[in-house]
């Protein structure tokens, strides 16, 4: 496990972890006996070797991760999860948590600093952005024009975060919020939803061809529908 650098925006008390991942090992029994049943459930459901160490590895750290900080054996957590399936801990509303993988790698971001949320994708998978902008990207953004995959990546990973962090479901609420430039370097997230506010989101430091991206709604009062996204 790897502790990522983070913009010197990022607010106080967050961290992401990236852990690498062995797609061909076995899974670790030693991982297995953390989890649910509910959670080795859904790990099994993958029919792919390496879907299911994915799933069942990164799940087995978060718990480490999370029991080391609330001084609880990590098998004896409990998770809730919200209408749109985003989990928290049952008893605990202090620390709020998020999990990406793809590839090789996960990250897993912690946060006592508001709600967060957290990407990664691979840079050099196929795709179709021109059909695929048209689902996932406001009026807004098709409008400024994606230049190449990278770009469609770049922007996918921070979309994909803000939404997250909010808590809401990905599919119905992508053209909700638009991420936009105004000098290529700083992006704006814009949207309608005075409840959205405080929400912001980085690029963060990732592997080769890979992207990532952290988003945090820190807590306080409603603000205008106004956030930021900085490289």
């Amino acid at each position: 496990m790897l502790l990522l650098p983070l913009p010197e925006a990022v607010p106080p008390g967050i961290e992401v972890w990236l852990l690498e991942l062995n797609l061909r090992m076995p899974v670790l029994d030693s991982d297995i006996s953390l989890l649910s049943e509910g959670e080795l459930t859904h790990a099994l459901r993958f029919h792919r070797h390496e879907d299911r160490v994915r799933s069942i590895s990164t799940r087995a750290a978060l718990r480490r991760m999370l029991a080391s900080r609330v001084k609880l054996p990590a098998e004896m957590l409990r998770f809730v999860t919200n209408c749109h399936g985003k989990p928290r801990l049952q008893h605990e509303v202090c620390i709020d948590f998020n999990v990406s993988h793809a590839g090789c790698f996960a990250l897993i971001a912690l946060s006592t600093g508001g709600q967060v949320g957290v990407d990664i994708e691979c840079r050099d998978r196929t795709i179709d952005a021109k059909s695929l902008g048209a689902y996932v990207f406001s009026h807004l953004e098709r409008g400024i024009g994606l230049k190449t995959d990278e770009d469609f990546i770049e922007r996918w990973v921070a979309k994909e975060s803000v939404l997250k962090a909010l808590g809401v479901g990905i599919s119905e609420h992508l053209q909700a919020i638009s991420i936009l430039t105004d000098d290529g370097e700083t992006f704006r997230v814009e949207h309608d939803r005075p409840e959205w506010s405080r929400i912001r989101v980085w690029s963060i430091e990732a592997p080769n061809c890979y992207a990532a991206a952290l988003a945090v709604k820190s807590p306080g009062p409603t603000l205008p529908a106004l956030g930021t996204f900085q490289r």
